[in-house]
C-alpha cells in the first residue's frame, strides 16, 4: 500500500521528510504555471525522487461545466493543456470532485443536470484517454456539492459514461460527513483512488478521533483495494504530524 498527500508543489520537500511516497497536487495549479516555470519544477520534482502520479482539484472554481455558463471550448482548450503536462509528470490519476465547478445551477432540475454530468464526464474521459489518464469520480458531500454526493451515486456515473478509464474515488471525510454505510464500499466493490481525513476539522488521521478508520480499510481489503491512499486534510506541522499519522495509517492497514 502506497500512503501520499494531497499538497501544493511547495509541500514537496515537507511531504518527502514527512515519509510520503507521493504528493497528490493541484491540477490547477499546474496548469496555471507558464512554460518556464513548469519546466524548472519538473525537474525538481524528477531530482526529488518523489512519486507525483495523483492530482486532484481538476477544475478552477470559476469554471461552470453545467448549464448556459458552460463553455465548452474553454473547457477543452484548459483540458489539453493541462493533461498534456500531467502526461509529462507521468500521471496516472487525476480527481475529478471540483465541487463549486459541477454544481448544478439553481432552478436546473437534478435529471437534465445529471444527463449534463454524463456528457461532460464523458468529454473529460475521452479527452484524458488521449493523455494516458484514469479520471477518479469524487462524491462530495451535501454540503459542498448538489451533484454526487454518495459512493453509490458515483458509482452509477461511472456506470453510465461508460469508459473503461473513468472511474470512482472514496474519501473517507465526504463519507463520514454525510453519514453513508462503509458497508457501500463491499457492496460497489470497485475503487481506483481513495482519500482519508478526519470527520471534524478535516485534519490528519490520529489515533483517539472519533473516526472509524480500522473498519473503513477493513473494507477495503475485503474488495482487495491496492492502489494509493492520500491525505486530504490539514496540519500545523506537516512533517510531524504527518510522520505520526502515517505510522498509524500503515499500522492500521496491516491490522485490518
Amino acid at each position: 500500500m502506497r500512503f501520499g498527500l494531497c499538497g501544493d508543489y511547495g509541500q514537496l520537500e515537507l511531504a518527502k521528510r514527512a515519509g510520503f511516497q507521493y504528493l497528490e497536487m493541484k491540477v490547477t495549479e499546474i496548469a496555471g504555471w507558464d512554460d518556464v516555470t513548469f519546466r524548472h519544477h519538473l525537474a525538481e520534482i524528477r531530482e526529488s525522487g518523489m512519486e507525483c502520479r495523483c492530482f486532484n482539484v481538476l477544475f478552477p472554481g470559476d469554471m461552470s461545466l453545467l448549464g448556459e455558463e458552460a463553455d465548452e471550448t474553454r473547457r477543452n482548450q484548459y483540458l489539453h493543456h493541462a493533461f498534456a503536462r500531467l502526461q509529462q509528470m507521468g500521471g496516472e490519476i487525476v480527481v475529478f470532485g471540483s465541487g463549486r465547478a459541477r454544481r448544478k445551477p439553481e432552478g436546473m432540475e437534478f435529471f437534465r443536470g445529471y444527463q449534463e454530468l454524463v456528457k461532460v464526464t464523458r468529454a473529460i474521459g475521452e479527452i484524458a484517454s488521449q493523455y494516458q489518464l484514469t479520471i477518479v469520480i469524487e462524491p462530495l458531500n451535501r454540503m459542498e456539492c448538489n451533484m454526487i454526493n454518495s459512493m453509490a451515486e458515483g458509482a452509477l456515473l461511472v456506470a453510465d459514461v461508460d469508459l473503461a478509464n473513468v472511474r470512482l474515488l472514496t474519501d473517507f471525510y465526504h463519507v463520514a460527513m454525510d453519514h453513508e454505510p462503509l458497508s457501500d464500499i463491499t457492496r460497489i466493490g470497485d475503487f481506483a483512488h481513495v482519500h482519508i481525513a478526519s470527520r471534524k476539522d478535516r485534519r490528519y488521521p490520529f489515533p483517539g478521533q472519533a473516526d472509524d478508520y480500522a473498519q473503513f480499510f477493513q473494507r477495503l481489503k475485503e474488495i482487495g483495494y491496492t492502489g494509493r491512499i492520500s491525505i486530504e486534510g490539514g496540519a500545523e506541522d506537516i512533517v510531524h504530524e504527518g510522520r505520526v499519522s502515517l505510522s498509524y495509517l500503515k499500522k492500521l492497514w496491516e491490522n485490518a
